[in-house]
């Protein structure tokens, strides 16, 4: 049987390695056949880098054996040391695999110094970055193991020193050859902002796991000193133990994990601010992941707080009731932490570039979709308690009992929490839809969350109908029609009215943006044409006291420029006009090519299109 999961297990990983490679193929091709490939080749290129990674990770596995090995020889106990097998193994894969990579490396480098066009191949950038996730992920796990050991949680075993010193010199190596190439041959990709803020967001949510259970292990003594009724021979345990110290290795390796990657890795000039992978991670996993665990906590104090006070309460008293709040407040202290600082983040950023619609949008319609769900349960919840006692149901079981203690009470904790969130952000987006005009009525966010509602409303409605006619039906074809009917449709009754009103409304929501948008079609509303998005990689070279004017030409053509300071300039920064802007702008779009170096000097800006060769 372990044979057989050994086997799986190694199809399943060759499955994965497979496909990213079929997929990085599929791309280079589609840009090999799109005239944009003057490098060394396809096929050449596929055959270095992924000779090179599959000749990296043998290296690295035999490295990492090697040094387990030896550190279970020198400083571990003998129950570790794995003996000559695993030596020999080690000694197989380094000896086979370090000078395959090492000539293959040197290979894809040697390419590099003749082709410099070769740093932006996508074989490369996916190699590189590949590399890079594998052995961070690696050499994070391997440094909380390290930090386990040295605060006592673990005994030791050579893995604790294999896995960091391996994988972390594998991962220094390959972002020092990032960096390198990011500094002399400036590349702008989508696999280099996808690593580091997906890198971010794994420290970020290392860090906020080992708070979330430092605070826990905090809060509970505390918690037992004021609701425990017996505090002699209680069995709670010391406020430092293993679960504390492997809490603290996680928060702080993750925490250096995240810095480094957010910090220094992921800090965008102005002009890079509204890339979509920044925008996605700030305002999807870190603003609505926290925004969502804060608003979560508090949903489920206010719940037990409203059952206890309806009387649903345990048989154990106060003290087992409310244990859960040493664990919700760990969490609730972590998720607003998360959601203030990247929302002061987002706030600076959106000031700086002059506002981020794309990802707010998102955001806000995400919410809103969210608390609309909350909202409308809460109402149906609500319907059915109220029918519930105008029409009880059978059974002597209920009698003398409160039923609908816990449906009431997550019915006020739902439309306490939705009703106010989804008011909120939604009737904050009709106001910018009454002032953005046809960019806030045509975005796709918006139009996503009104055809989403809307069909929602409507399944839910044909479905709730369809159900309450099921129960008619067969009650009239058994000869069994009464009132029990109506009890058993309770729930569907209150499903197709609260779907119906909101699918109602939304509905008409559809219809005036259908009216608006025509009219403005129409002419009905003056409106600018809209540009066509300028798909160009734009270097201007100029003094330092042009960058004002950099960012003017920046903010005309909607994309980033990089600017590239002259030391030599001493001629006084020209002062231009919103149509000289306006000309640099179109003289920019219609240069051929998709490079383009400017100069400004006194004479005004000029234009050069230019091919790397």
């Amino acid at each position: 049987m372990e044979f057989v999961f050994g086997i799986g297990g190694s199809l399943v990983q060759l499955l994965v390695i497979g496909g990213i490679i079929a997929a990085v193929v599929m791309l280079v091709r589609r840009r090999s056949e799109a005239g944009e490939d003057p490098g060394i080749g396809t096929l050449k290129r596929l055959y270095f880098y992924v000779i090179s990674f599959a000749a990296l990770m043998a290296s690295a596995v035999g490295a990492f054996l090697l040094v387990d090995s030896a550190g279970d020889a020198l400083l571990g106990n003998d129950i570790f040391f794995r003996g000559q097998t695993q030596l020999a193994l080690a000694l197989a894969l380094t000896i086979v695999g370090v000078p395959v990579w090492l000539f293959h490396w040197n290979l894809a480098r040697r390419s590099v110094g003749q082709v410099p066009w070769e740093t932006q191949a996508l074989a490369r950038r996916v190699y590189l970055y590949l590399v890079l996730a594998v052995s961070g992920a690696v050499a994070v796990f391997g440094f909380v193991s390290l930090f386990r050991w040295w605060l006592g949680a673990l005994e030791f075993d050579g893995l604790h020193l294999a896995l960091p010193i391996v994988w972390g010199v594998v991962w220094a190596f390959h972002w020092r050859q990032v960096d390198l190439e990011k500094q002399s041959h400036p590349v702008t990709d989508l696999v280099g902002p996808l690593y580091v803020y997906a890198a971010s967001l794994a420290g970020l949510i290392m860090l906020l796991v080992g708070i979330g259970i430092m605070l826990q292990r905090l809060i509970l003594p505390a918690y037992d000193a004021v609701f425990a009724t017996q505090l002699l021979g209680s069995t709670t345990p010391g406020l430092w133990n293993d679960v504390m110290g492997t809490a603290l290795a996680i928060a702080v390796n993750g925490g250096g994990f995240w810095w480094w990657h957010w910090h220094r890795a992921a800090r965008p000039p102005r002009s890079e601010i509204a890339t979509g992978a920044r925008q996605v991670y700030l305002y999807i996993f870190a603003i609505f992941a926290g925004a969502a665990t804060v608003v979560v906590s508090l949903s489920i104090v206010l719940f037990r707080l409203l059952s206890w006070a309806f009387g649903q309460q345990d048989l154990g008293g106060a003290d087992d009731y409310f244990r859960f709040l040493p664990s919700t407040l760990s969490a609730l202290v972590a998720g607003g932490g998360l959601w203030g600082y990247h929302w002061s983040v987002a706030q600076q950023e959106s000031r700086a570039a002059g506002g981020l619609p794309a990802a707010r949008g998102a955001y806000r319609y995400l919410v809103s979709a969210v608390a609309l769900g909350a909202l409308g349960t809460g109402l149906v919840l609500l319907v059915g308690v109220g029918a519930g006692t105008i029409l009880p149901l059978r059974g002597e079981e209920l009698a003398g009992t409160r039923w609908w203690s816990g449906q009431l009470a997550l019915a006020v904790t739902l439309l306490a929490v939705g009703g106010p969130l989804w008011a909120y952000h939604w009737f904050s987006a009709q106001r910018d839809v009454a002032k953005g005009g046809r960019e806030e009525l045509a975005a796709l966010s918006r139009r996503v969350f009104v055809y989403f509602v809307f069909g929602v409303a409507v399944l839910i409605v044909l479905g709730s109908v369809s159900g309450v006619l099921f129960l008619v039906l067969k009650n009239i074809l058994e000869g069994d029609f009464s009132i029990a009917v109506l009890q058993d449709a309770k729930l569907p009754l209150g499903m197709a009215l609260i779907a119906g009103a909101v699918g109602f409304y939304y509905w008409l929501v559809l219809q005036e943006d259908r009216r608006a948008l025509a009219e403005i079609s129409s002419g009905v509303q003056d409106i600018a044409p809209v540009e066509p998005r300028m798909l160009k990689n734009v270097i201007a070279v100029a003094s330092g006291a042009a960058q004002p004017m950099i960012r003017r030409l920046e903010a005309n053509l909607g994309a980033p420029i990089r600017l590239w300071q002259r030391l030599d300039a001493g001629e006084p920064v020209p002062s231009l006009t919103e149509e000289q802007l306006t000309d640099a702008r179109r003289r920019i779009i219609e240069a051929p090519g998709d490079r383009v170096l400017l100069t400004l000097d006194a004479s005004g800006i000029t234009v050069m299109p230019y091919r790397e060769i």
